[in-house]
């Protein structure tokens, strides 16, 4: 982590990325309220007008952090996607595999943190999130479980609430542990071997039938940004 108030040099990347950049290390650092948009503009090297110019305030650069981050595992989950078998549990497996990564990251862990320690003061970071609607990759989810049901042929009365049930049961437990452990080594076979258990499992039930609607309130739920802390 670059030391606070020690411009960093931009090279190639422009102006609006260094301020990106510098914002991600202060936000984790030092967190929400503590984190001016005097300290950012130092840190990225640039003026305080140059960081108001590109965000109108600090809850927009806020916002800006956690959509910037998602692009990276948006583009790894697409690829995912593009390179998977036809299988859908297979696909499934391999989405949950790069959801693990990406959420037990050391930067995604010290994101969570702070939105816990800053979320019960600052309502607006849980509307910031809000914000941004359901992550892509509940989208890839219900692309995957619709496919599944058409080959298997049951019915799946909702498959976007179906979908956010997936990734949440799938990723909750590893990423409490990695909250608990920061330490503890959780290598890939552990995470292949997680992936394709808890898919399996998850398939077993959609395809026994008879589901249960999904509760009238399961998607107006905050998804976890699940990828909003990575950079």
């Amino acid at each position: 982590m670059a030391e606070q108030g020690r411009p960093r040099r931009a090279g190639g990347r422009s102006k609006r990325e260094s301020i990106l950049d510098a914002a991600i290390e202060l936000f984790l650092e030092l967190g929400f309220d503590q984190t001016s948009m005097d300290v950012v503009a130092a840190q990225a090297g640039v003026s305080k007008t140059t960081v108001y110019a590109h965000f109108g305030d600090k809850l927009e650069l806020f916002r800006a952090v956690i959509a910037r981050g998602g692009a990276s595992l948006d583009f790894d989950l697409d690829q995912t996607m593009l390179a998977s078998v036809d299988d859908p549990q297979e696909r499934l497996a391999r989405i949950v595999l790069k959801l693990l990564q990406a959420t037990t990251a050391p930067a995604y862990l010290a994101f969570i943190r702070v939105l816990t320690v800053e979320a019960g003061r600052r309502p607006e970071l849980t509307e910031a999130i809000r914000s941004l609607g359901v992550p892509h990759v509940v989208d890839l989810v219900a692309v995957a479980l619709r496919e599944d049901a058409r080959q298997r042929g049951y019915t799946l009365p909702d498959p976007e609430a179906y979908a956010g049930l997936f990734v949440r049961m799938t990723a909750a437990g590893p990423q409490m542990d990695a909250l608990l452990d920061p330490e503890s080594d959780r290598d890939l076979a552990h995470f292949e071997a997680y992936a394709q258990w808890t898919t399996a499992i998850f398939l077993r039930g959609l395809r026994a039938g008879d589901l249960p609607a999904a509760p009238a309130s399961a998607m107006s739920q905050v998804f976890p940004r699940l990828s909003r802390a990575n950079s």
